[in-house]
């Protein structure tokens, strides 16, 4: 009897552990139904999100942009040294190819420690060439913009009736009587000091106040010495990077791949290869560009003998950096400066910068910069608009390349989204396409009468 009761118990305590284990399975499964989503529903999972993430980043963007300035603010050294990095990386290239070239001809090639010894020495000299080109902007343009500037300002009234002068003498002294009125009716001398009074309250410094001014120029000198500082850490950043630049990559490559799935990882390497092609071919190809029509605008001054050839050729030299209008930027200042010296040079140098920039645009350019970004004048002129107005001159200038590769990734995006449906790739085939039959997933073209209407 003892027996019989000790089974009936134990099936008792089997039978309520298979319930216990059943109830716990099914709560399970009811709590895995409850957390999985169907497609349509992550799709609005994320559209809710993201509109919810754009209305915060409107709402509070001046809190988001405090926040990314300060860390902006704490990585200044090595976003410098990045850069310092971007324009060595070509000098260091250079020299290491043809340096390793030369030594596996003379015999037996490098081995790891002499190719190790020829990449610090690449560095360095790539380093050393960088510091000298800012000691020769320093040495001889940054003088003859004081100069220049202090010329203007100490002759500027006399400069002006010079040039009334000539457009006096230029109309055969027609209007000699408005050109008097105009040298002595003190507009000249009114219109330089609301010149200076705008100068002066843009810049919010009070020429009459020596406390503030004291105040500005410790202000700007502890600035200068703080950049100093960033700049030369960012120095010894950009030699580092150079240096162990495979091994960073590697540590890079390791960490996307542990981090994301294989094909979303190759995706990434890909787009990173596209995007350093085409940064590297427009600001790269930009600098050597600019340092070109620089060079030639400073001879062609010479031969010409025009005033302040070092400082003109540099300000075109800089701003043909920037794309679509910054032949115009560059032109407007020189021609200005030169015009108030000496009219008739002035105007020589005007005719002489458009022709200079037609070469540019039609010759030099396209031969260094090929189809590096691939995008039309259109999208140009998008990029460098939206990148002045949002970063300044560095938006104008990495604007282009940054809308070329979003819109590679846009188009590489839709091509795979279109070829999973079977359709074709190339946006041409689109161009006259009236509809896709649903059925076939055939592309139909309107017929030739009906064309003027699609």
């Amino acid at each position: 009897m003892c027996g019989m009761i000790n089974t009936r118990n134990g099936n008792q305590n089997r039978d309520e552990k298979q319930m216990g284990t059943n109830t716990e399975k099914e709560g399970k499964e009811q709590a895995s139904r409850r957390l999985h989503f169907t497609d349509r529903e992550k799709k609005i999972l994320v559209i809710v999100f993201a509109a919810i993430l754009f209305f915060f980043i409107l709402y509070r963007f001046d809190v988001l942009w405090s926040g990314i300035s300060m860390v902006f603010r704490v990585l200044r050294p090595l976003l410098i040294g990045c850069v310092f990095a971007f324009l060595m990386n070509p000098m260091m290239g250079f020299m290491e190819r043809h340096i390793l070239s030369f030594w596996s001809k003379r015999g037996k090639g490098p081995g790891k420690k002499g190719r190790n010894a020829v990449r610090v020495l690449c560095v360095v000299l790539s380093a050393v060439i960088l510091v000298g080109l800012v000691a020769a902007f320093f040495s001889f343009v940054a003088p003859q913009f004081y100069e220049a500037v202090r010329d203007l300002m100490e002759h500027l009234d006399e400069k002006i009736i010079g040039v009334i002068d000539w457009a006096d003498e230029l109309t055969g002294y027609q209007f000699t009587d408005a050109m008097q009125d105009a040298k002595t009716s003190g507009q000249i001398e009114l219109g330089i000091s609301n010149a200076v009074t705008w100068i002066t309250n843009y810049l919010n410094v009070d020429i009459n106040d020596s406390q503030n001014l004291i105040f500005t120029a410790t202000s700007v000198g502890t600035d200068v010495i703080m950049l100093f500082v960033r700049v030369l850490i960012g120095l010894f950043l950009a030699i580092y990077i150079l240096i162990f630049k495979e091994s960073y990559k590697g540590h890079i490559k390791r960490l996307m791949y542990a981090l994301l799935p294989i094909d979303r990882a190759n995706s990434a390497l890909e787009t990173a290869r596209k995007a350093n092609e085409i940064f590297y071919g427009f600001i790269i190809g930009k600098i050597l560009d600019s340092a070109i029509i620089g060079l030639i605008c400073y001879f062609s001054m010479l031969i010409m003998r025009m005033p302040y050839p070092i400082l003109c050729s540099f300000v075109v030299g800089v701003t043909n950096v920037i794309p679509v209008f910054g032949p115009y930027i560059g032109a407007t200042p020189t021609v200005i400066l030169i015009f108030v010296t000496d009219p008739p040079k002035g105007i020589m140098f005007l005719i002489y910068i458009l022709i200079l920039q037609q070469i540019d645009g039609n010759l030099i350019g396209p031969k260094i910069l090929g189809d590096s970004t691939g995008i039309t004048s259109f999208w140009v002129i998008i990029a460098v608009v939206v990148g002045g107005s949002l970063f300044g001159f560095i938006g104008m200038l990495i604007g282009v390349p940054a809308l070329a590769l979003i819109l590679y990734m846009i188009d590489r995006y839709t091509g795979r989204k279109v070829q999973k449906k079977h359709l074709p790739v190339a946006s041409a085939q689109y161009i006259e396409v009236d509809h896709i039959d649903s059925s076939s997933g055939e592309l139909v073209y309107p017929e030739e009468g009906e064309e003027g209407n699609s």
